[in-house]
């Protein structure tokens, strides 16, 4: 068995300065047009847009299930599962990302 080398990532040389955590905010409508999306390559942007839309989509099927408007309760079951796993894996990945940039800063010249 073969092991083929490792694609290098692109893109990155892009990024210039990010912008400190609390000045993100809340991912909301008014928040596609921040500055900082600007600076985000545009597929990680987009996945934030998407998880966004996930849990906007939950949150709203929930409402049409307490007013009784929602009949099938699957619909909401699996909308509120996939804005519950867009969380984890953007969290998880916050995680991972905070922890290279600690790993980088630690290391010596």
């Amino acid at each position: 068995m073969a092991v083929s080398a490792i694609a290098p990532v692109s893109g990155l040389g892009s990024l210039g300065a990010i912008s400190p955590i609390n000045s993100i905010g809340p991912l909301s409508p008014s928040a596609k047009a921040s500055p900082v999306n600007s600076v985000l390559p545009s597929s990680f942007s987009n996945a934030l847009r998407g998880v966004q839309d996930s849990i906007d989509t939950a949150s709203k099927l929930s409402q049409q299930l307490a007013t009784g408007e929602l009949t099938d309760i699957h619909e909401f079951s699996v909308a509120s599962s996939k804005a519950q796993l867009g969380v984890q894996l953007t969290v998880a990945m916050r995680n991972q990302l905070l922890s290279a940039f600690q790993e980088v800063m630690r290391t010596q010249l």
